[in-house]
């Protein structure tokens, strides 16, 4: 059986770090209890917070609201970044296509554009259609 190589304490369920963590918060001398309960037991922010308070460590509201926040603000983010690489992917594939070819393989030296129509592709495409329901029945 492999080794993990991740710590133990990173590894315990909520039960087990809960009554661990009593000695740690007795020790804790750092700046931010919440982000140091995090990064100690591998946990988000959040979970953090929630497991301080059963533990009887009192979080402002307003800075859990603040994380909230900044955790809806990274994944609008996320979300805009996945739009944008889609559409950047789509730009691409317009590069390469125009309202003759589907698909443009290259030039001649002339600067002609050679490559695939839109009909070729269509023509080729119901081919695979018709192969596809010939293997089915």
């Amino acid at each position: 059986m492999k080794k993990s190589n991740t710590p133990r304490r990173k590894r315990l369920t909520r039960k087990n770090r809960i009554g661990l963590s009593k000695e740690w918060i007795g020790n804790f001398d750092g700046k931010n209890i919440v982000i140091g309960y995090a990064k100690w037991y591998g946990v988000d922010l959040l979970c953090a917070i929630k497991e301080l308070r059963m533990n009887g460590v009192t979080v402002d509201e307003e800075y859990e609201d603040e994380i909230k926040r900044s955790i809806e603000a990274k994944t609008l983010a996320k979300q805009i970044n996945e739009e944008h690489r889609k559409k950047k992917s789509i730009d691409i594939q317009d590069e390469f296509s125009d309202s003759r070819f589907a698909f443009i393989a290259g030039y001649t030296s002339g600067g002609a554009a050679y490559g695939i129509t839109h009909d070729e592709m269509e023509d080729h495409q119901e081919e695979n259609d018709e192969i596809d329901l010939n293997e089915i029945f």
